[in-house]
């Protein structure tokens, strides 16, 4: 059934400083709306949204994959930890940035993953290392992530369940 005044569910129109409208996707995923998009044309979002909806419904949505744009490299935010952080074991925790960059390098913060860092762990857990080194490992990457939360870069953390 049509809604009132053609309005489309989930979509929003803006106008942009031209004053051409500008239109975008509004979903809801784990609780906390989401914007998508900058669509020129209404029937682009229009088709977004159904196919978000049905990824949704299948459990195949991840909103990561459409978000451009805005989010830092995560080997900035390593780098510059390195740069200032203020721990006693200064040289180690530097270490674990360089590694953590060269490992996440060129990928945007929004697209490190539970599954990517999960890869990582697998990795290092291959190596000769003691499994407290991984955590420690995981502890330094984990110490990144929640600065980039704090400051608004990052929704939440994606990093899996670790033993310590």
């Amino acid at each position: 059934m049509a809604r009132a005044g053609r309005k489309d569910r989930g979509l929003l129109m803006k106008k942009d400083s031209t004053g051409k409208p500008v239109w975008h996707v509004r979903l809801y995923h784990e609780g906390k709306e989401r914007r998508f998009g900058s669509f020129s044309n209404k029937t682009k979002p229009r088709e977004f949204y159904e196919k978000a909806k049905m990824e949704h419904q299948e459990g195949r949505f991840f909103p990561e994959r459409y978000h451009h744009g805005a989010h830092v490299l995560v080997e900035e935010l390593l780098t510059r930890h390195a740069e200032t952080t203020t721990v006693k074991s200064k040289a180690t925790e530097q270490h674990y940035m360089r590694w953590w960059a060269a490992r996440l390098k060129g990928q945007r913060l929004n697209h490190v993953t539970a599954t990517v860092i999960e890869d990582a762990q697998r990795d290092l857990l291959a190596t000769p290392y003691a499994p407290q080194t991984v955590v420690h490992y995981l502890k330094a990457l984990r110490h990144v992530l929640n600065n980039a939360v704090r400051d608004g870069q990052l929704t939440a953390i994606p990093l899996p369940a670790c033993s310590s």
